[in-house]
């Protein structure tokens, strides 16, 4: 099972476990009200039961909601806080993974009991000041988290969390309304029907849109903008207004399923065993605690890292063929065509740039750890075969440029953290990134240097520009 899944049974687990407990006790002070009730009241009267269950529902839920949000956390130390509103769904959007969705949705779900169960408390709650309510208990909430560092101030929790209030709310009031009591009118219905109406169709345009598209998305592409514009720019390289007809690749990701059969193979080719596995949203990580072998398999891109245990071994150069037979034996073929790199420290590198294969295309950089006792220490084999999928119209280097400077892309507001008194454009380059189909976009990937007194020891670093119109 997916560890993201058993984490939120985990937390399920132990969340009613709370639940049965409060609510255990809450039934005893029903029961003891019961008895008062009946001793006050005549025969006939009926002793409210309806807003008796709510009651105890209400309590428990409060018990799951309070560990789940406070008492489950543990303090990070620091005091944090997101207030780009919609950054949850932007990234869950970029990223389209289960993980990022689940974070959205069991937002709403967390306060969706919320706003269902108060209407039943009484008619002070059958109003839309209930999801006012919702708003005001997801503030205490992340206020509390805030101050009491166990967790982020999230403006996107707030609203998903008012969300998911409302939403109850309006199941609860159109149960309300289809069982009406005695006396009751069932009109009214139609303004708690337009929302959950609402919310559905949202849900199924983006979702359909995402399954019409030919290509998936970039989790490389910004979830919000920070606007460089003021910092001086000083470039280095050129940048050309052409634009181009390129093409682009499709290579097929992996599943669960493949990902297994590629770490058993890579275990038998290889020698060694993995008797143990964890399973992330894009990710399985293949271990022998006991040899200290590792091998970390990325889903979307077929990447992989491999790494043996090397303690008290320091790297060194190797020749070029060495290495080509020592990859081989992990069953590694490396491109007749790659560029070969020794970067220091025993790292080298096979970059290949769209290397023709037959039909095919070979793209991407392996980096390999030589040891002194004539062994691989490390892999990161990021190099992947890629077949022609169409051809796309790209925006020009220059307009790339002008998206950098206003913070079209992840890492500017931490380009901007840095005050730097200007930024140097060292280089600017089309490449390409993995989409969430297994589709290759072309992207621009600028090498930017932040200069000035007040950041030292920072140097060169990637940043990447969607490129297709």
């Amino acid at each position: 099972m997916h560890d993201f899944l058993q984490l939120i049974l985990h937390m399920l687990h132990y969340g009613f476990r709370r639940f049965l407990a409060v609510a255990g006790i809450c039934l005893l002070l029903v029961g003891i009200a019961y008895l008062v009730y009946r001793r006050k009241h005549q025969p006939g009267d009926t002793f409210p039961w309806g807003k008796a269950l709510a009651f105890v529902l209400l309590a428990g839920y409060t018990a799951v909601l309070l560990y789940v949000t406070l008492l489950r956390q543990v303090g990070g130390g620091s005091q944090q806080m997101n207030l780009h509103l919609f950054l949850a769904w932007r990234e869950a959007w970029n990223n389209f993974s289960l993980q990022n969705w689940l974070n959205v949705f069991l937002n709403i779900a967390l306060f969706l009991p919320l706003g269902f169960l108060l209407p039943f408390l009484g008619k002070a709650f059958q109003s839309w000041a209930t999801p006012v309510v919702g708003l005001a208990v997801s503030l205490a909430v992340e206020t509390a988290q805030y101050l009491l560092e166990r967790g982020m101030f999230d403006v996107d929790d707030l609203f998903t969390n008012s969300l998911g209030a409302l939403l109850g709310f309006c199941f609860a009031m159109l149960l309300l309304r289809l069982f009406p009591g005695r006396g009751k009118s069932r009109r009214g219905w139609a303004p708690y029907l337009a929302c959950p109406v609402a919310f559905g169709v949202f849900l199924l345009g983006l979702f359909g849109w995402y399954a019409v598209k030919p290509y998936g998305n970039l989790r490389e592409a910004s979830a919000y903008t920070y606007d460089l514009r003021s910092l001086n720019w000083q470039v280095q390289c050129q940048l050309d207004d052409a634009v181009q007809l390129v093409p682009t690749y499709w290579a097929e990701p992996f599943t669960k399923e493949t990902c297994e059969v590629f770490g058993a193979e890579f275990a038998r080719t290889a020698g060694i065993e993995f008797p143990d596995a964890y399973y992330y949203d894009d990710l399985t990580i293949f271990s022998n605690h006991s040899t200290g072998d590792f091998l970390n398999v990325t889903y979307h891109d077929r990447s992989y890292e491999y790494s043996a245990s090397s303690w008290g071994l320091t790297g060194t150069e190797g020749e070029e063929e060495t290495l080509r037979g020592k990859l081989a034996a992990f069953g590694i073929q490396i491109p007749a065509q790659a560029e070969f790199t020794y970067e220091g420290d025993g790292w080298h590198s096979f970059t290949a740039n769209l290397a023709p294969v037959g039909d095919q295309v070979v793209n991407g950089t392996l980096r390999c750890e030589y040891l002194e006792n004539g062994r691989i220490g490390e892999i990161e084999n990021a190099i992947v075969t890629l077949s022609p999928y169409r051809e796309e119209e790209v925006i020009s280097a220059r307009e790339a440029f002008d998206r950098l400077q206003r913070g079209k892309f992840q890492g500017a507001e931490g380009l901007a953290r840095l005050e730097p008194e200007g930024v140097r454009v060292l280089s600017c380059a089309l490449t390409y990134r993995s989409d969430t189909k297994g589709c290759y976009q072309p992207v621009y990937e600028f090498l930017l240097e932040p200069v000035g007194a007040d950041i030292p020891g920072v140097g060169p670093g990637t940043y990447l520009i969607p490129a297709m119109k």
